[in-house]
């Protein structure tokens, strides 16, 4: 299964661009210090949240309820 890295590094792609496996596993860093090397290495991907100012990083749960809806807006049955 795919996992995707979230975090804001020099490689991360947009988020908010990006297609989204429909099966995947999203992996996010620790609050401040991110993503390690290693986890990085494991990632098919990783993608980034656009923030504006001069925030490095945001709570880990937000980014997840951010990259989760991200998810949903792609993949929830249509009604």
């Amino acid at each position: 299964m795919p996992i995707v890295g979230i975090d804001n590094l020099p490689i991360s792609k947009e988020l908010e661009k990006a297609s989204l496996p429909q099966k995947c596993v999203m992996f996010f860093g620790q609050e401040g210090a991110g993503m390690s090397a290693e986890a990085v290495e494991v990632c098919t991907e990783v993608l980034a949240i656009r923030q504006y100012g001069s925030t490095r990083s945001m709570n880990a749960s937000a980014a997840g309820a951010i990259a989760m809806f991200a998810w949903a807006q792609q993949h929830r049955p249509v009604e």
